[in-house]
């Protein structure tokens, strides 16, 4: 279903906690993603089911990311601009 490519990109950009949140999310076992995340074979309808909240998880932190880049930008300029 998923090339180890595809899943090599999911876990490096994963955060560390984010096989806690998956588990969560999914009601997959902690040891289930782990084997996929290392390319092991699991079940396909569970690997789809960790790609997609994997990819989510990914897409909320780069949302976060930018947030905080843009403020942490503001923040600077205003404090240039006061001096």
């Amino acid at each position: 279903m998923f090339t180890q490519e595809d899943v090599n990109i999911i876990a490096n950009e994963l955060p560390s906690s984010a096989v806690i949140e998956i588990s969560r999310k999914t009601g997959i076992s902690r040891p289930t993603i782990y084997r996929f995340l290392k390319g092991n074979k699991i079940r396909s309808r569970f690997q789809e089911r960790i790609y997609i909240a994997a990819l989510k998880i990914i897409e909320r932190d780069k949302i976060k990311t930018q947030k905080i880049k843009q403020q942490r930008s503001r923040i600077l300029s205003e404090n240039f601009d006061a001096d």
